[in-house]
């Protein structure tokens, strides 16, 4: 029995020193377990959309392509990745008495072993490469984002311990006859062999040893600090949220039990807690943050590891061994359950700030940018959820645009009778669904233009309502808009945590729009916060449509030949294009505004380093269009200053909150459109507008051309 480790004396106690850790482990994780099955339950998530799940797992778990955004990090935390999960293969035959290599070397006469030991010597190299680069960075370059914790490296201590002593012990056993597959150990065997046999086995046997115990004690290190993630993360990106990333969590108002937002431990999800424990604290999230790049207190890492510390916090007084049943029923001591008073500790004011909380754009630039694909955005949402439906407490400036939505159906507070007035001065007529229901020509309508509240009431953005209805006019697409009888899409209010005047708001929307049969047509909005509305959360509340971004809209009119543009264009035009959040970064639209500029004659585009996915935000965002920033440096200032950089005469935008904010960051820079060396913002729309021409069966009046302004 176990002939293969003859070598080693007293190996049958490898299996009380394995196993016994092994429990303890097992024990200290169903302890967080315990907090987790605590808190709010989640609708379960596991077998939904099963093939996703698995394709997720294989790219973020296995390949992790979030990683190497960083090229040089992304392959060190590889070779992390690889040394704790290839070489366990090795210590598992260890801990089962050479099973796995009897299993595995049965066939082909032993030939799948030696390849799989082969790769484990590989895998140990690059490990312990990745081992000492990842101790230069915490040692020495030090990057801004990564915490210095003796934890970090205890860790990396560890990971090198059981490497070196696994690579080391094979090396020394290589010296009496070569181990098949194990061409490095073989390799280092050839130097060590001048110790002789006698020393070499010894130090053999010192070094498996030293093995079996480093790996017994860091196993039960693991739950008790950051490296469980390796673990944990496999889990998390299972059970990662799969509904599109503009959705928040529903709600529901109706429910007497009801729990409005998050206030306590309690009230987070399972999964919010799961987050907590899977967070590599490798600071990517808090490193693309606007709100914590531009100077504000909030961080995205700080939150989620508040999370852990309180779960951590809350474990207090729940035994690891737990007391029998019988003990339990019998004396009533039961130190299996949660003390109530623990998971009743606030999240607001113990894992985040208040300011934090009002800080947040809601951008998602931390989600994308976390490679174990934790929520932050929707916790952040939920807090303030419960602040302003429990509490009525929120910042002041919001006071205006709650009241604006909910007595005139828009933050601004102008009156519905003025939603219109962007019109004025067309040379055509803007119809409105109502007088296209009364000529009884609604099966001839194409599209809805959803206008959106900033289109209609902000002076500024009245010109991309007009540049969207001459593109539409002038591709002959029959469309109409609501008129008086849009509201806001609720959006703002959602986004600050108002969830009683967004359902108000978007019911009434949904009943419109079906009243009129929109959800047989096709809606067109120019506006990226009511594309993601619209189209993403709607549904919550049984409103189905098909909403377009007008970039895709007006790039497939321009692909399809209904829109053409004049052979002049905007010649000797450089811009730079800044991607919306809420349309790159939530709903993937990337290439269409491309494609509309770049269908342009004349346009050069320049791309800003922080673009598509990896946008940095204008600051409007989460209801901040409606706040002030009172600390740090404004967001859409820091933004400004990268259209700058580019050296492009014009930023195009395709989101009227994204205007309004480089609007005002090129006037606060010196740069606006009345300057000496003036740089424009523009929508998309605007430059389209100004370059099209009529088809040749059709003639566009010059007044409806628009000129760039």
């Amino acid at each position: 029995m176990f002939d293969q480790f003859a070598e080693i004396p007293a190996y049958p106690l490898v299996f009380p020193l394995f196993w016994g850790a092994f429990l303890i482990f097992a024990l200290v994780v169903m302890r967080h377990v315990r907090v987790w099955m605590a808190v709010r339950p989640e609708a379960p998530r596991a077998r939904v959309e099963v093939p996703r799940r698995i394709a997720g797992l294989f790219r973020y778990a296995i390949l992790q392509t979030r990683m190497y955004r960083e090229t040089r990090v992304g392959v060190m935390h590889l070779g992390l990745f690889l040394g704790s999960t290839i070489l366990l293969i090795g210590n598992i035959n260890f801990v089962l008495g050479g099973l796995p290599e009897a299993i595995i070397g049965w066939p082909l006469d032993g030939i799948l072993w030696t390849l799989l030991v082969g790769l484990q010597n590989t895998v140990a190299v690059f490990a312990l490469a990745a081992v000492a680069y990842a101790f230069f960075r915490r040692l020495v370059t030090k990057p801004p984002r990564l915490l210095f914790t003796r934890t970090a490296l205890a860790t990396l201590t560890f990971i090198a311990a059981v490497v070196s002593t696994e690579l080391l012990a094979q090396s020394f056993e290589a010296v009496a006859a070569p181990i098949p597959g194990a061409y490095v150990a073989n390799a280092l065997a050839v130097p060590l062999s001048a110790v002789g046999e006698e020393a070499a086995h010894t130090a053999f046997v010192v070094l498996w040893w030293a093995h079996m115990i480093v790996i017994s004690a860091f196993l039960i290190y693991i739950p008790f600090n950051r490296h469980f993630h390796v673990y944990t993360s496999f889990v998390n990106i299972w059970l990662r949220k799969l509904e599109p990333r503009g959705m928040l969590p529903a709600m529901d108002l109706e429910r007497e039990d009801a729990t409005f937002g998050i206030r306590s431990l309690a009230d987070l999800g399972w999964k919010d807690v799961l987050d907590g424990f899977t967070c590599t604290e490798c600071g990517r999230c808090e490193a693309v943050c606007p709100a914590h790049q531009t100077g504000k207190t909030l961080s995205p890492r700080s939150l989620i590891m508040g999370i852990r510390k309180m779960s951590i916090a809350a474990e207090q007084g729940v035994s690891v061994i737990p007391n029998s049943p019988v003990v339990r029923e019998t004396y009533g001591l039961d130190d299996t359950r949660i003390d109530p008073a623990r998971l009743a500790a606030p999240v607001v004011g113990t894992a985040i700030s208040y300011d934090e909380v009002w800080d947040c754009v809601t951008c998602g630039a931390c989600v994308e940018a976390c490679p174990v694909t934790i929520e932050h955005v929707d916790k952040i949402v939920g807090l303030r959820r419960n602040m302003v439906l429990e509490d009525s407490r929120f910042p002041q400036e919001l006071t205006a645009a709650f009241r604006g939505m909910e007595s005139v159906a828009n933050p601004w507070g102008q009156p519905p009778t003025a939603r219109l007035d962007w019109t004025k001065g067309l040379a055509f007529h803007v119809r409105t669904a109502a007088e296209v229901q009364a000529a009884g020509e609604l099966d001839t309508l194409e599209v809805l233009y959803w206008v959106g509240c900033a289109a209609a009431f902000d002076d500024r953005n009245k010109r991309i309502a007009r540049a969207v209805a001459t593109c539409l006019d002038a591709a002959g697409i029959s469309f109409a808009v609501l008129g008086q009888e849009e509201a806001c899409t609720g959006d703002p209010a959602r986004r600050m945590g108002n969830e009683y005047v967004f359902q108000i708001l978007a019911t009434g929307n949904i009943e419109t729009l079906n009243r009129y049969g929109i959800g047989e047509r096709t809606i067109v909005t120019a506006c990226p916060h009511c594309f993601n509305t619209i189209g993403n959360e709607y549904g919550q509340l049984g409103g189905t449509f098909k909403i377009r971004h007008h970039s895709e809209f007006l790039a497939d009119l321009i692909k399809s030949g209904r829109l053409q543009l004049g052979p002049d264009g905007l010649p000797g035009r450089t811009i730079t294009y800044h991607d919306s959040c809420y349309l790159a970064r939530y709903n993937g639209v990337i290439a269409a505004p491309r494609d509309v500029l770049g269908a342009i004659p004349g346009v050069t585009l320049t791309e800003m380093d922080k673009h598509g996915r990896q946008s940095f935000c204008c600051g409007a965002g989460g209801g901040r269009m409606w706040m002030e920033e009172a600390r740090g440096t404004r967001i859409n200032e820091a933004r400004t200053l990268q259209v700058l950089d580019t050296g492009a005469s014009m930023v195009a935008t395709a989101c009227p909150f994204c205007m309004v904010m480089l609007r005002d960051g090129l006037d606060d820079a010196g740069r606006g459109a009345d300057t000496e060396n003036p740089v424009t913002a523009q929508d998309i729309s605007e430059l389209l507008a100004a370059a099209i021409s009529g088809p040749a069966d059709r003639d566009v009046p010059e007044g409806r051309r628009l000129a760039v302004v």
